[in-house]
């Protein structure tokens, strides 16, 4: 029997899923995918933790603002590569130029160098699919009016055959690339020949500050690289990517790591078929496994399945109902609003819980499953893109999960 069974793997369940294992706990993860993280920029949101932990049920006011700090701790300290500080927005770039806050960033994302350059050269590497340098030099020169801003396009041997054949280079493929030993010895060679054609010696010996954006780099989890882009003479710029992001398949990669070392164990491709409950605690879940059922016991289960976008919640014009536990969901009366990128109501979608995360009934407050936490985008009344604090939930619930275990 497992001490817990964790079903999603995305930021919250391989979180609550590291934390457990550190307590010594046998910890099995099931996944019917690779998550959300893939599609995300890679940095950290918190938003305004005081404010929203001052709204009545936000998962902010069930954790606590200590408890929210504390997860943020615990990941840093899980996470060297990333750099921020409690309290303070950091600054990156968005695939398009311009700036945007969070909480914290992978070491190379942090934008903050911009704001004192004089000059600014932005590389353009060839054939780059989702990288439209044109926009985002108009994006710089307005944010940045300071500094001037010129495009410096270059062509990577490495991608000859595809240029050849039209093929696009993702940015995937370039930040694969930059990570490999010959793509090292490359950015090295690009960034020199580059510091020599615009006489940087001479230009940092005077006034003007020079500051380079390259696009497709993940140095953030690579020392390597980042040792690499220290040795030129100028601070070098990462920015953010299109999904499916680099930075963000790096930190999937990482988590899913660290979670197998301390001796864990996940299973990916296949999610829950059904559960067994006696009372209010559950005792199995069963999954389809090459044409038979397989039956999976634990002490306690966390449901990690992330909401609408994850497959958690599944909504038909008939009814939305949870998909592995059968739980009751908050919905709002209001779904939708004609304002596109204003608040939808639908976002805030999910389980209510008590302060130990466990699913209760909205009416009584009961607690309908003893063994059961629920994480993540699962939880109801918040809304991460309305008010930026998605990877500051998925921290605090999936570090308390994982003690609770």
């Amino acid at each position: 029997m497992w001490d817990g069974i964790i079903v999603g793997g995305g930021l919250a369940g391989l979180l609550a899923g590291i934390r457990a294992s550190e307590r010594g706990k046998r910890i099995l993860i099931i996944s019917e995918g690779v998550g959300s993280l893939t599609y995300s920029s890679g940095v950290v949101d918190f938003g305004d933790v005081r404010r929203l932990a001052g709204q009545e049920k936000h998962p902010y006011a069930l954790l606590g603002e200590t408890l929210v700090h504390t997860s943020a701790d615990y990941f840093q300290v899980l996470f060297p590569d990333y750099e921020g500080e409690w309290g303070r927005n950091q600054e990156v770039l968005t695939p398009l130029g311009s700036p945007r806050r969070c909480g914290m960033v992978p070491k190379g994302l942090n934008a903050k160098a911009l704001r004192d350059a004089q000059r600014i050269v932005l590389m353009a590497p060839e054939g780059m699919k989702d990288f439209f340098p044109e926009v985002i030099k108009a994006n710089l020169v307005k944010i940045h009016p300071q500094a001037s801003v010129e495009v410096y396009p270059f062509r990577l041997e490495r991608f000859e055959p595809w240029y050849a054949i039209g093929k696009p280079v993702m940015g995937m493929d370039y930040a694969k690339f930059w990570r490999s030993d010959l793509g090292i010895a490359v950015i090295k060679d690009l960034l020199n020949r580059l510091a020599q054609e615009i006489n940087t010696v001479q230009r940092i010996a005077g006034s003007e500050k020079l500051v380079v954006v390259f696009p497709g780099l993940v140095a953030g989890f690579s020392a390597s690289l980042r040792n690499a882009l220290s040795e030129v003479p100028f601070p070098v710029v990462e920015m953010t990517s299109f999904p499916p992001s680099a930075c963000g398949q790096t930190l999937y990669e990482t988590l899913k790591r660290k979670f197998r070392v301390l001796g864990g164990e996940l299973l990916v491709g296949t999610g829950v078929k059904r559960v067994e409950l006696q009372g209010k605690v559950c005792h199995k879940v069963i999954v389809p496994s090459k044409g038979r059922d397989t039956e999976f016991s634990a002490r306690s289960f966390v449901l990690a399945t992330g909401g609408i976008f994850g497959g958690g919640i599944e909504v038909t014009p008939d009814a939305s109902r949870e998909t592995v536990f059968g739980l009751p969901l908050f919905i709002p009366s209001e779904w939708t609003r004609a304002e596109f990128l204003g608040e939808q109501p639908y976002a805030r979608m999910g389980i209510e819980v008590d302060r130990d995360l466990r699913p209760i009934a909205s009416g009584s407050q009961e607690v309908i499953l003893e063994n059961v936490r629920v994480v993540g985008r699962m939880l109801a009344h918040w809304d991460p893109w309305l008010e930026h604090c998605g990877g500051g939930v998925s921290l605090a619930s999936g570090w308390l999960a994982g003690e609770k275990i």
